[in-house]
C-alpha cells in the first residue's frame, strides 16, 4: 500500500474521531440534565386549634402530574367487631381495595361517594369483594345493617402520601427534593381538603399542620335495607 493511499485516509478517520468525541460529550451533558434531584424526606405532625394531635390525617404530595397506581395492588378494608379496621384507609389512584369480613354477622357494605360509589351486599368472610377505586376524593363507607359502622378511604393521585398515628405523626418518604402542594385531609373536614404549598429542601424537612377549620360530619344519609324496614316506624 502507498504512503499517499495511507494519507488520504487520515481525515476520514480524523473525522470520526471528532464525531464520537462530541457525541459522548452530548450523552455526558445530557446524563447531567437529566439527573434527578435529590431526595427528600418530609415529616408532618397534624394538630387541632388546640394542639392535640390528629390521628387519622392523610397528607400527600402533588407534583401536577396525576400519577395512578401501575401495579395494581391490593390494599385491605376489614371489618372486625361492627367496624371497619383500619378507620381511614389511604390509597394511590387505581388501586384495589379487598373487603373481607370477619364478624361473626353479614355486612352490607356501600358508599354514595361519587365517582367511586358501590355496594357489597350481604356477606359474610372472604368471598372475594373486591373494588377498583380509580378516582381521586375520599370515600365513606357504611353499612346498611349496622348503623354504627363508618370508614373512610383516601384516595389520591400521587404516590406521596401517608397516614397520621395517634401522636399526629406521618413520614413521606423517598420524594425528589422541589416545590409540590401538599393536600391534608381529615374525616372532621368532611369533603373539603387543606392544601399548601410546600419546597422540599434534599434531607429531612420538618412541618406542623393546624385543622383549624374541622367540624363533626355526619355520616352519609343511606337507604333501608328491607329486613330493618320491618323494626323502624
Amino acid at each position: 500500500m502507498s504512503s499517499r493511499a495511507i494519507s488520504s485516509r487520515q481525515p476520514a478517520a480524523w473525522l470520526a474521531l471528532t464525531c464520537k468525541s462530541v457525541l459522548l460529550a452530548c450523552l455526558v451533558s445530557h446524563s447531567v440534565v437529566l439527573a434527578a434531584p435529590p431526595a427528600a424526606e418530609l415529616r408532618v405532625r397534624v394538630v387541632d386549634a388546640q394542639g392535640t394531635a390528629m390521628e387519622h390525617a392523610v397528607v400527600s404530595l402533588h407534583d401536577g402530574k396525576a400519577a395512578n397506581a401501575a401495579a395494581r395492588p391490593i390494599a385491605i378494608m376489614d371489618q372486625r367487631n361492627l367496624q371497619f379496621a383500619p378507620g381511614v384507609l389511604a390509597i394511590q389512584a387505581g388501586t384495589v381495595v379487598e373487603f373481607p369480613n370477619q364478624d361473626d354477622v353479614r355486612h352490607h357494605v356501600y358508599s354514595f361517594s361519587h365517582p367511586n360509589a358501590f355496594e357489597l351486599k350481604l356477606y359474610h368472610g372472604q368471598t372475594g369483594n373486591y373494588e377498583q377505586f380509580d378516582h381521586p376524593g375520599v370515600v365513606v363507607l357504611g353499612c346498611n345493617i349496622h348503623d354504627g359502622m363508618l370508614g373512610y378511604l383516601r384516595v389520591v393521585d400521587s404516590p406521596w402520601f401517608a397516614t397520621s398515628d395517634e401522636k399526629g405523626s406521618l413520614t413521606i418518604a423517598a420524594v425528589a427534593s422541589g416545590a409540590y402542594e401538599m393536600q391534608i385531609w381529615h374525616p372532621d373536614l368532611g369533603m373539603k381538603m387543606m392544601r399548601q404549598r410546600v419546597d422540599l429542601d434534599a434531607g429531612m424537612n420538618t412541618l406542623r399542620v393546624t385543622l383549624d377549620n374541622a367540624v363533626k360530619v355526619a355520616p352519609e344519609s343511606k337507604p333501608v335495607h328491607s329486613l330493618q324496614s320491618l323494626f323502624r316506624d
